[in-house]
């Protein structure tokens, strides 16, 4: 694995380090007295989740070389990518109050980096990534 490439999936990962914050968002869930529908505790939750997991799997990427750690990165971009698929389709479903964000931005940002974790996603799966976690560089 080259440099760039070691350093494109890091920048592509930490890009959705953003996520965290959404445990701030939970108190704006109408079941807790705030404007936004319940729909999004789901999409929320799980974001906080993956958000604070993000330092571990960066710290695990740049430290550890194994079969099971490139599992572990491979799963954790994918699950990342699905919650993104997910914040999508709650969008649809129970719309983000404009006085939060514009269904534009939502789109557009939950889109955005949706990619972002698909093309980490693909790079993991390169041959010279994949030979580097099985020890045959």
């Amino acid at each position: 694995m080259t440099p760039t490439i070691k350093w494109a999936i890091t920048l592509l990962m930490g890009a959705t380090i953003f996520r965290a914050q959404t445990i701030l968002f939970l108190p704006e869930l109408q079941m807790f007295g705030g404007i936004a529908p319940d729909g999004w505790f789901g999409p929320w939750l799980s974001d906080t989740i993956i958000g604070f997991a993000l330092p571990v799997m960066l710290y695990l990427f740049w430290t550890r070389r194994s079969v099971a750690i490139w599992g572990a990165l491979v799963a954790y971009n994918a699950v990342g990518a699905f919650d993104y698929s997910q914040g999508l389709i709650t969008q649809m479903i129970s719309p983000m109050p404009v006085e939060m964000a514009s269904a534009a931005t939502v789109y557009v940002g939950i889109g955005l980096f949706m990619g972002f974790q698909l093309l980490a996603l693909a790079l993991l799966f390169r041959r010279d990534v994949i030979a580097e976690f099985k020890g045959r560089v």
